[in-house]
């Protein structure tokens, strides 16, 4: 009799655990679709939330564990083992579906200044080769037909800067644009958008190997499920943008700068001289992390000379990056988004020192803060890292400190209002992360060995989940259908006389990349200036056009009150984008009768 309650309570703890298992399977459905609605025996059912599942999991699990009883001690030993051993796999997994998701879900689009900058940088490099510099320069022709007061700036789009002699040069750094050349010439020009897609995938192994040394395999499957769901990560995957292949390559030179094998140096110095080519900020922070490999090989006299190869692919880096400046734009201290001095000030850190740190935990959660108490940790054995133990709690204390020393150096820089900046810190936020899951790998320690294993896998889908989540509801995968709006207004233009101008400033870029059309900036021109321009132009034969978002239509009008050019806009030949998204118009302005019906 008392067996086969034994055996009845045994298959009654099984049921549970396999509940618990399957809830935690929808969570991370939940998390992945942004949820459904299922309609069972007629009644529609709303599953959008990964709050319910997580909670039902954990309940499920705990009344399996006590229903199994002294079974559940040898089972959950035996399952945390087997998920200790084979973390690195379940991260590659993982890994392999965020490369999936971000390039299946990303915005393949040249849309504002950002991307359409990179993007036709990178056309730039890839047609006129990777050594002729002076085909980075392109002519501005509407310069030999219109003068104004900002002179060559009226005809530059967005993402590039002027360079004299009427021609323009890409304003961002040439790392990412050189990654997207590479690609495309390997692969097609489609190819290119794989960039950032595998760089998210290659950062959650990088994350989990980071994590790994730091606090074994359970911190470094954390590691892996929080860096992969960053919803800042995310949110920046899903664009052709240099945020995460820059906190990818500098990453990996971390990773590499753990091992104290002499061997690696070379190639922790090529990644982080890539990763400073494509975020050039990062050259402030190389002294930094020089002094925090030293200190890792205990201030040795013999390291001394062995960093040095670290740091010789670095220093030839910043050379060349400082060469390129001087060609581009006249001197290595001037940048292309203006003159260093012109972008930071002591007067930006009041205003970001009251942003960054709510950014932070906005997009990150307040679980973020577990990181200050790694250190703490690992000294005092909660962990056990695989490498020397004062190692893993100097690295720990380095990752903290580089936070702060990145941190530090935006908080001089120019101030901006969106919580998106926050991408700035992306290449500390791995290493954050790791030293998060080094402490929440510590605490799962403290759970009963037969609850550890599912404990474990329980909390990395929570935090995996949760971040999917929080990324979807920031709208990192709606960014497709937001950008689609530039695809659209690009082939209307596409059909517009090949001659015509475009008044325009957000589209500036993307209608230069995708059609080639001249544009006149809009925002350079002095509101006395803009009807003699449209003038003189329709005069030369260029009909004029205006392609709008309708938040800075406002501005336009506003700018432009009481010119002829205000009561010329019309009803709008074309429409894209629209509620909730941002719609942009298309209107005639002067000379296109045949277009638009009137002159």
């Amino acid at each position: 009799m008392n067996r086969a309650r034994t055996d009845t309570t045994k298959s009654i703890g099984v049921v549970l655990l396999c509940l618990a298992a399957a809830s935690t399977v929808l969570a991370a459905l939940i998390a992945a679709t942004g949820g459904f609605t299922p309609d069972v025996a007629g009644i529609a059912i709303s599953m959008h939330s990964v709050t319910r599942p997580i909670v039902g999991a954990l309940a499920l699990g705990l009344l399996g564990v006590i229903a199994l009883g002294r079974d559940a001690r040898s089972e959950g030993d035996r399952f945390y083992v087997i998920v200790a051993r084979d973390g690195w796999l379940v991260a590659g997994v993982f890994a392999i579906v965020m490369t999936v998701a971000t390039f299946h879900g990303g915005a393949h689009i040249a849309g504002g200044a950002d991307s359409s900058g990179y993007l036709s940088q990178a056309r730039l490099w890839r047609t006129a080769g990777f050594w002729h510099l002076d085909a980075l320069k392109t002519t501005t022709p509407l310069a030999h037909e219109l003068t104004a007061i900002n002179r060559q700036y009226v005809f530059t789009p967005v993402g590039y800067q002027p360079a004299g002699n009427d021609a323009t040069v890409p304003g961002y750094p040439p790392g990412l644009p050189i990654h997207f050349a590479l690609a495309s010439a390997i692969g097609g020009e489609r190819a290119q958008f794989l960039v950032v897609p595998i760089a998210t995938g290659a950062l959650v192994i990088v994350a989990f190997l980071i994590g790994f040394r730091l606090g074994g395999p359970a911190a470094g499957l954390l590691s892996a499920a929080a860096t992969g769901s960053s919803p800042m990560l995310l949110y920046q995957a899903a664009q052709p943008m240099s945020d995460v292949v820059a906190a990818f390559w500098w990453s990996f030179a971390v990773l590499l700068l753990i091992d104290p094998s002499k061997k690696l140096l070379l190639g922790a110095g090529l990644a982080a001289a890539i990763a400073c080519a494509v975020r050039p900020n990062l050259f402030a922070m190389m002294p930094i992390v020089v002094l925090m490999a030293w200190w890792w090989r205990r201030w040795s006299r013999a390291a001394i000379l062995p960093l040095a190869t670290f740091i010789a692919p670095v220093a030839i880096g910043a050379i060349g990056f400082a060469l390129l400046q001087t060609h581009l734009y006249g001197s290595a201290s001037t940048t292309g988004y203006g003159d260093v001095g012109s972008l930071f000030s002591f007067d930006h850190v009041l205003p970001n020192l009251w942003r960054y740190p709510r950014w932070a935990i906005f997009t990150q959660s307040a679980i973020l803060l577990a990181a200050v108490v790694a250190p703490i940790a690992i000294r005092r054995d909660w962990i056990s890292p695989p490498i020397d133990r004062g190692v893993a709690e100097r690295v720990a204390w380095s990752g903290l400190l580089f936070f702060a020393c990145l941190q530090a150096f935006y908080l001089l820089y120019i101030s901006f209002d969106d919580w998106v900046y926050f991408r700035f810190l992306l290449p500390a936020l791995p290493w954050i992360l790791a030293l998060q899951s080094a402490v929440i790998a510590a605490a799962i320690r403290k759970v009963p060995l037969s609850m550890r294993g599912a404990a474990l896998i329980l909390v990395a889908i929570l935090i995996a989940s949760w971040g999917v989540g929080r990324a979807r509801g920031l709208g990192a995968f709606r960014l497709q259908d937001s950008e689609q709006r530039y695809l659209d207004v690009a082939e209307f233009v596409r059909g517009l006389p090949p001659n015509a101008v475009i008044l325009s400033l957000q589209h500036s870029g993307s209608l230069a990349y995708y059609t080639g059309r001249s544009v006149l900036r809009w925002d350079w021109l002095e509101p006395g200036e803009i009807d003699r321009a449209i003038v003189t132009l329709s005069q030369n034969g260029h009909p004029i056009f205006a392609v709008l978002d309708d938040w800075e239509e406002q501005q336009f009008r506003t700018r432009f009150t009481g010119t002829n050019v205000i009561g010329r806009l019309g009803a709008p030949l074309y429409s894209a984008g629209g509620p909730p998204g941002i719609t942009s118009r298309v209107f005639a302005v002067r000379g296109a009768l045949t277009i638009a019906g009137g002159g």
